[in-house]
Parts: C-alpha cells; structure tokens; sequence
C-alpha cells in the first residue's frame, strides 16, 4: 500500500498562517465590537442594554462551540478508521 501524501510541510506551515491570521482578525474584530457594545455610546447615540449584553453573548456562544467542534473532529481525526481508504 502506497501513501500518495502530497501535503508539503510549507503547504502545511501555509495552512496554519492563514487559520491564525484568521483568528487574530476575527478575535480582534470581536473583541472590538463587543468593546464597543459594552461602552454603549453617549446620549442620542446610547445603544440598547439587550444588544450591549446579547452581543458579546452571542459571539461567545459562537466561539465556544466552535472551539468544541474543533477539538471533537481534531480527537475523532485521530481514531479514525476510514483515514487510510483509497479510492
């Protein structure tokens, strides 16, 4: 059985640049807005308490199940018994 692996270490390094590019764009984005939303504005431009506080509970949420997903298929990738099925 021959392993026809054509993934690069470089292609791999690649990968992993744009996945934490990525995530430092949107972590910092997110961190932005919910910063904003937790001020609240001054005056006429005041923000409502419910998006102040549902928001960055939102985004939250977002984020701790996509880190649960992640982690689930990153240990299920592992165990996998299909992994080495050709077609």
């Amino acid at each position: 059985m021959s392993n026809n692996k054509t993934e690069t270490p470089i292609a791999s390094f690649g990968q992993f640049l744009v996945i934490a590019g990525l995530i430092i764009i949107y972590g910092v984005g997110a961190f932005w807005i919910c910063a904003e939303l937790i001020q609240g504005g001054k005056g006429e431009e005041k923000i409502p308490l419910y998006i102040q506080y549902g928001v960055p509970v939102l985004f939250s949420g977002v984020g701790i199940l996509f880190f649960t997903v992640l982690f689930q298929r990153v240990k299920a990738a592992k165990t996998d018994k299909y992994k080495d099925v050709q077609i």
